[in-house]
């Protein structure tokens, strides 16, 4: 075989391997894009639902419990803190915040 058929049979080849790495690299590619999508639905369905009321009961137990250490004056600051009168005046998007900063009170 001459060199030059021999050179051009060699580049065939490598077009031909070039295009199975590609066709494998799009395969694994589509494989990879399917596990992350259900990697975050699965993520999705994990995440756990806030309960308002749940978050309502542990802020009102926390100022319950602080109240009765002596910490009325502070509460009713933080209530007017979080533009409320009483706790049923807070946005409940604020509890959490509300739970800490009355946690923080006897620290």
């Amino acid at each position: 075989m001459s060199k030059t058929k021999e050179y051009v049979e060699n580049l065939r080849e490598f077009h031909e391997a070039i295009i199975r790495l590609e066709d494998a690299t799009r395969a694994l590619n589509e494989t990879l894009d399917r596990i992350d999508a259900q990697h975050q639905q699965d993520n999705i369905k994990d995440a756990p639902k806030r309960d308002i009321k749940t978050d309502l009961v542990a802020v009102r137990g926390m100022l319950a419990k602080q109240a009765s250490k002596g910490y009325t004056k502070e509460i009713k600051e933080l209530l007017k803190k979080f533009k409320a009168e009483k706790l049923s005046d807070v946005d409940p998007k604020d509890y959490r915040d509300l739970y800490y900063s009355a946690e923080s009170l006897d620290k």
